[in-house]
């Protein structure tokens, strides 16, 4: 456990982008919409082949976040009920803001105290999630 995990810190950071978007399916509705408004103000009423084309694009430009949302999602809900829980508190807390030092130590302890579980059991289970959530990814672990 003492191990440093070369995937935590980009599991980290796909868990905070999943609270900042809401879901995969929920970014992609998002990319969806800003292509529209493009569109609408390029001037363009109904979509012909080359919109579709470009709709693809957008989404094959933006593979690897959907994929990270993906994974993080397939992620929390394997992990089940108190990991899910501890993931919002720890990473997912603010996370518009980026993490200072100390942040994450600082959401472990609050949420010791709000689950209730010791600070090691938090850290077994955010462990687990990054791990499950690099196997979704297809990352090495």
């Amino acid at each position: 456990m003492n191990k440093r995990q070369p995937y935590r810190e980009y599991a980290t950071q796909a868990f905070r982008f999943l609270a900042r978007e809401g879901s995969a399916d929920k970014y992609i509705n998002k990319l969806v919409e800003d292509y529209k408004k493009q569109q609408r103000s390029a001037g363009i009423s109904c979509p012909t082949e080359a919109a579709l084309m470009h709709k693809e694009k957008v989404l094959r430009e933006h593979a690897a976040e959907l994929a990270d949302l993906d994974a993080a999602e397939k992620a929390l809900i394997i992990c089940g009920r108190d990991p899910r829980k501890a993931v919002e508190m720890v990473y997912q807390k603010n996370c518009w803001d980026e993490l200072e030092w100390g942040d994450i130590e600082t959401n472990v302890h609050f949420a010791e105290i709000q689950i209730p579980a010791s600070v090691r059991q938090i850290y077994r289970w955010l462990n687990q999630v990054c791990r499950e959530f690099a196997r979704e990814r297809g990352l090495r672990v």
